[in-house]
């Protein structure tokens, strides 16, 4: 069933009320916290009514991407003096599962009550992927020339169902549309947010403060090192997503139930439509936690799960794991990482692979509904530093496409075996990063990196020691993490 026109009215409240800002959930929340909990993201600066495109905006649920739009429909009437009426939001969650004629009709619906004339429109569809096949939707408003003037913004939190059916329904009709990532927020945003103090961060890569100018801009920062741990022994169990960014920015030492449950229920949202009990999901995360920063393998994972993903296959089998993973991965909920071949002078992968949380939030929670389980700090922390790594070496193309197959990060072993936690970028450029999340670190921890890779530069993570060379050096973690951004 199409929106009613009443529910078409209550989510356009700008239509009749000049002072919609004021009570609108999402800014609400924001302005509570004056805007340190979410950065603005780009998309909201950077889309221009009358583009005649299609935008798509990915990311996890409740990382802020509704809350985007809203920015941007302040920043349009307010800012830019556009009338509120050639602005149109439609919350595709409302239809979830509908019949994709659903969304057309209540975009065609939309659109008529806004009478906005023959005026080109920002027409901003959240969740698109709430509803099944919805790309064919939007090409059959686009072909009855009912969208061809609006800029278009769709939103979704499965970045392979946004591929696939962008792939299928919309070709030739994105014009210079663009794809906008939105992830929860680094740990250098989080630190910035709970304490103001600590300073913007330079977005080095590892061989950057391996020079003399990224050396000299740590040692400078040192000072630092005593509120970014403090930053992150609490990044490690908020994480970035919003709304528990916010909580940690008014103060609280732990986030709330009601964020937890938020997180979970997200998540769990999306597993069951895959046809997958909780059960099941509480099951693999906590194979996930259990494994955190060790290596494993999808038959591994399936062996101690023993707990059925749905379908007929008691307990599951490796294909049947990978795929789950792969799924949450596209999801923004987990990341995959592969170790490279050891001995092989290409960049080919083994079958060997870690499994980390794609935002610390997420383990928060499991850990909250599983007595017994217990918090691997360092292993936590790992998992914090593949995030950022991941971030600051893919291409933003790539990120878009989910954490299931990263290019540009690995891990690797070496014949002795010994492991290095992280290499970045290709063989012949590859950047190394090792955590040892201890104090009294010294330079002689780079041994395995220096001997593997001589030519090359890398970084020891460590809690608190400094100590820099030519090409390697121990770095404070929380120094690292702030310095990636």
């Amino acid at each position: 069933m199409a929106l009613s026109d009443e529910m078409i009215g209550l989510l356009n409240p700008w239509w009749v009320d000049p002072r919609w800002a004021a009570t609108d959930p999402h800014l609400e929340a924001l302005d509570a916290t004056e805007q340190a909990a979410l950065t603005s993201p780009a998309f909201v600066d950077e889309l221009e009514l009358g583009d005649r495109s299609t935008h798509v905006v990915r990311g996890p649920r409740q990382v802020g991407k509704s809350t985007g739009l809203k920015l941007l429909v302040r920043r349009c009437i307010g800012q830019d003096g556009i009338d509120p009426r050639r602005v149109v939001y439609v919350n595709l969650d409302l239809l979830e599962d509908q019949p994709v004629q659903e969304l057309a009709a209540s975009v065609m619906r939309a659109k008529k009550l806004a009478a906005s004339g023959d005026e080109p429109c920002l027409l901003l569809l959240d969740e698109v992927t709430a509803v099944p096949k919805w790309a064919r939707g939007v090409k059959a408003l686009w072909d009855a020339g009912l969208t061809r003037r609006d800029t278009v913004v769709c939103t979704g939190s499965s970045a392979v169902d946004l591929a696939r059916q962008e792939l299928e329904g919309l070709p030739g009709r994105r014009g210079s549309g663009l794809d906008h990532l939105l992830l929860p927020q680094s740990f250098a945003s989080f630190a910035r947010a709970v304490d103001s103090r600590i300073p913007a961060s330079p977005r080095l890569t590892i061989a950057n403060m391996l020079e003399r100018d990224g050396r000299q801009l740590l040692e400078r920062h040192l000072a630092f090192v005593s509120s970014l741990n403090d930053a992150l022994e609490r990044y490690l169990r908020f994480g970035g997503m919003p709304a528990a960014v916010t909580e940690a920015a008014e103060g609280a030492l732990e986030p709330s139930a009601g964020v937890k449950r938020v997180i979970w229920d997200s998540v769990s949202r999306e597993v069951r439509k895959r046809g997958a009990g909780e059960p099941a999901l509480r099951a693999l995360l906590e194979r996930v936690i259990r494994s955190l920063g060790s290596k494993t393998s999808w038959s591994t994972v399936a062996r101690e799960m023993d707990m059925a993903l749905g379908g007929r296959k008691v307990p599951p089998d490796a294909r049947s794991v990978s795929s789950y993973v792969e799924f949450l991965g596209h999801c923004y909920e987990l990341m995959t990482l592969y170790f490279w071949k050891t001995g092989s002078d290409t960049n080919d992968l083994s079958r060997d692979k870690k499994l980390y949380f794609g935002d610390p939030l997420l383990q928060t929670a499991v850990l909250d509904r599983t007595p017994g389980l217990n918090f691997d700090r360092a292993a936590t922390v790992e998992n914090v530093v593949a995030l950022s790594l991941f971030r600051r070496y893919e291409t933003v193309e790539r990120q878009a496409d989910g954490f299931t197959d990263p290019d540009q990060l690995h891990i690797y072993e070496t014949n002795a075996p010994r492991e290095i936690d992280f290499i970045c970028g290709q063989r012949r450029q590859a950047e190394l990063l090792e955590v040892k999340f201890q104090r009294n670190v010294s330079l002689a921890a780079t041994q395995i990196m220096r001997r593997a890779f001589p030519s090359r530069t890398g970084i020891v993570t460590s809690i608190d020691s400094f100590e820099a060379g030519d090409r390697f050096a121990v770095v404070p973690t929380c120094l690292a993490l702030w310095a990636l951004g």
